[in-house]
């Protein structure tokens, strides 16, 4: 009976370290970015990157994530308070004509722009560069008037072509941050 009961606390004792490990290792994924403080974006970065920049010009906040391998994409989260938004919650606000304008007003721009939505329903409006030296991708939507953009550079200076894997990693990094109103 002695040996049972030492066996269960072992146990017990050992998941309760595992899990206290794994909770340790999830915090410090984290990384949250303030924003005018008006809120906190909140997300976890992706496995290899890290934040490496944060900047604040007027009313835009910059983080710049990036890998120690080269021949990775930099992400770039761009947060900017747009004034003729500032009523709108969400990019689901938005009529499909407002969409593209707020990206950009031209027309031919359409073609290349794709609008899909993350696993929570928040609509992301995608635009893939087609200059074959220099390989991009952003990622916009809106939340309460502020445009927050991930742009995705190609590795090495944007000179490697980006994956379709890279381009849903961007996508999971972007579907998966936190909101958080500022206490």
């Amino acid at each position: 009976m002695k040996k049972l009961a030492s066996v269960i606390l072992c146990v017990i004792l050992a998941l309760f370290c595992a899990f206290s490990a794994a909770e340790t290792v999830h915090k410090e994924d984290y990384t949250v970015v303030t924003v005018n403080g008006a809120f906190n974006i909140r997300g976890i970065t992706p496995e290899g990157y890290k934040l490496v920049d944060t900047q604040s010009v007027d009313t835009d906040i910059w983080a710049i994530f990036s890998s120690d391998d080269p021949a990775k994409p930099t992400f770039s989260l761009v947060i900017s308070f747009l004034e003729e938004y500032a009523n709108v919650e969400r990019l689901n606000d938005l009529g499909e004509a407002e969409m593209y304008a707020l990206v950009d007003d031209d027309p031919s721009l359409k073609e290349k722009i794709d609008i899909m939505e993350t696993d929570y329903g928040t609509k992301v409006m995608i635009l893939r560069s087609d200059d074959s030296s220099y390989d991009f991708a952003s990622f916009v939507s809106l939340y309460k008037g502020y445009e927050v953009g991930l742009n995705l550079f190609g590795g090495n200076n944007g000179t490697t072509p980006l994956t379709d894997a890279q381009i849903s990693l961007a996508m999971k990094f972007l579907s998966d941050l936190d909101f958080v109103p500022v206490e």
